[in-house]
């Protein structure tokens, strides 16, 4: 007997034996319990979730001459006589999507089958059917005889037309838990006689994306490569040619501790034993964003990201180290790298050179909050807005601190005061100017990526109609520039959508000038145990 592939061998043969999808089965089974079978079925959902092989079993059990609880038995003369296209037709939409075709179904549906009570039509990819195709489906699909059934099956419900939809009964297949798939493959590995490890079946479990059929393919790839042999999860990684999760921990920190030596020295590492660039950076922004899923959510994210308890606690310790600026920042920027990763032919010296860019930025995302917090106290200290106690004894001239207003972010200023503009603020830009925090927040939130606007300054521009965001710091504003100065743009739109004015935003290195040395450390510590607030 010729090999058969692991998905199609397992492939569900009953509705019992369908993994997860409780939800569709229950539905389909009552429907064959109670005779209450429609004419016209959509099965939506991803790729490998069982839409197929759903049909295939509602399709031999609306026929079958002894059904079990609603299952077709896979034993009598219509079950057997299924796969043989007399009841059963299935249609590839992606290669027969013309006119034509419909039209040759439309032609076959009025004859009655030659046996069973149902003649069952299973077309897939059913998007891919041109515009003329699914109008001469339209008739048929809403007014079909009594003995016919179609069942359409699509991964891109969106682009089904409305009409289409409305004449069938929509079911919704979901993604496969990591879980689920993992429970599904130690029952085949037992079943099979494959010796692979626990650890080895979850990262199959969770590289397979909630896709069943992927998981499968996956597992007889790692069974080829390594023939009668125990399959660890570093045969798996290897196979895949995909890096292990310890790479992107120590990755991870290397970028936070600006290391660049470091970083360097593991991407190397990584390439020389095999590893795509692509699928590497792909994964680095997979773990990046379960280090910010378990910093936001703390051990509720353990659930929804279906992770064993020493994984969580591993990444728990990781999130603690990082703060979610940095690791907004960094998913941002891998993400833009991975998008221009897909027309470059040096996509290794692409990730050398971001990586080298996100040791150099680090410090500023992880030192922003630090840097508003000082500088905001320095302004105070100079506006006497705060005092410092000496010897026990409060100033004469000290004031009270001004306390900032509810739910209003302080907003790091530079103390070094702005060149006086040329020409006298518009009533415009005095507007803008007003509105600014608010716009500053909606932005932030819209694009979180935009935080450092905190500790810019917006000021009225020298030419009329202009507004300039300076900053001591010039990575902020190059960050504004990217792109052809894409965010400006972006923050230009806010603005005219929220005071529907039209002003220009500029920016401008503003270089600090010199101060005199102040005992930093001596300063908050004697801000924390001295200040004063009436």
């Amino acid at each position: 007997m010729a090999y058969m592939a692991l998905y199609r061998k397992w492939r569900s043969q009953t509705f019992d034996e369908i993994v997860g999808q409780e939800a569709v089965v229950t539905a389909l089974r009552n429907q064959i319990l109670y005779n209450r079978v429609g004419h016209a079925y959509l099965f939506c959902g991803t790729r490998g979730t069982g839409k197929t092989s759903m049909a295939k079993i509602f399709a031999r059990a609306v026929n079958c001459l002894h059904p079990v609880n609603g299952n077709p038995c896979n034993e009598c003369e219509m079950c057997r006589e299924s796969e043989s296209g007399f009841n059963l037709i299935e249609i590839d939409a992606a290669s027969n999507n013309g006119v034509d075709n419909i039209r040759e179904i439309r032609d076959e549906v009025r004859y009655t089958p030659a046996k069973g009570k149902y003649r069952v039509y299973i077309i897939d990819e059913v998007h891919m059917l041109s515009q003329g195709a699914f109008n001469a489906l339209l008739k048929t699909l809403e007014e079909p005889p009594e003995h016919v059934i179609f069942i359409l099956a699509t991964t891109e419900p969106h682009k089904v037309l409305p009409t289409i939809v409305s004449r069938c009964q929509r079911y919704d297949f979901k993604r496969f838990t990591a879980s689920e798939i993992f429970g599904h493959l130690k029952e085949i590995a037992e079943s099979e006689q494959i010796r692979i490890t626990d650890d080895a079946l979850r990262y199959i479990a969770r590289a397979a994306d909630g896709g069943m059929r992927d998981a499968l393919s996956i597992l007889e790839q790692c069974i080829s490569f390594y023939v009668d042999e125990e399959i660890t999860l570093a045969k798996v990684l290897d196979t895949l040619g995909t890096a292990g999760a310890e790479d992107y921990f120590r990755l991870t920190d290397a970028l936070a501790a600006r290391r660049t030596t470091d970083a360097l020295s593991i991407i190397g590492e990584t390439f020389m034993a095999g590893r795509d660039v692509s699928s590497f950076t792909t994964g680095l922004i997979s773990h990046l964003r379960t280090v910010l899923m378990m910093k936001a959510m703390g051990r509720q994210g353990q659930i929804m990201l279906e992770l064993g308890e020493e994984e969580a606690d591993q990444y728990m310790e990781q999130a603690r180290r990082l703060t979610a600026e940095q690791l907004t920042w960094f998913i941002e920027r891998l993400t833009d790298l991975e998008s221009r990763m897909k027309y470059a032919n040096e996509k290794r010296v692409l990730l050398e050179v971001e990586v080298i860019c996100l040791c150099r930025m680090a410090s500023e995302a992880g030192d922003a909050a630090l840097e508003a917090r000082i500088s905001t106290v320095e302004k105070k200290l100079q506006d006497g807005t705060i005092s410092v106690i000496k010897d026990g004894v409060m100033p004469e001239d000290a004031k009270p601190l001004d306390m900032p207003k509810p739910k209003v972010m302080p907003m790091a200023k530079n103390t070094q005061g702005a060149p006086a503009p040329k020409r006298k603020a518009s009533a415009d830009m005095t507007r803008v100017m007003e509105e600014w925090p608010k716009i500053k927040r909606k932005i932030v939130k819209a694009s979180p990526g935009l935080y450092t606007l905190n500790l810019m300054e917006l000021s009225v521009g020298s030419q009329e109609g202009t507004l300039v965001l300076s900053s001591p710091n010039a990575i902020y504003l190059d960050q504004l520039e990217a792109s052809g100065g894409e965010k400006l743009k972006m923050i230009e739109q806010v603005i005219r959508d929220e005071t529907g004015i039209s002003a220009r935003i500029l920016t401008k290195d503003r270089a600090p000038e010199k101060k005199p040395e102040v005992d930093l450390d001596q300063l908050i510590s004697s801000i924390h145990t001295d200040v004063t607030i009436e």
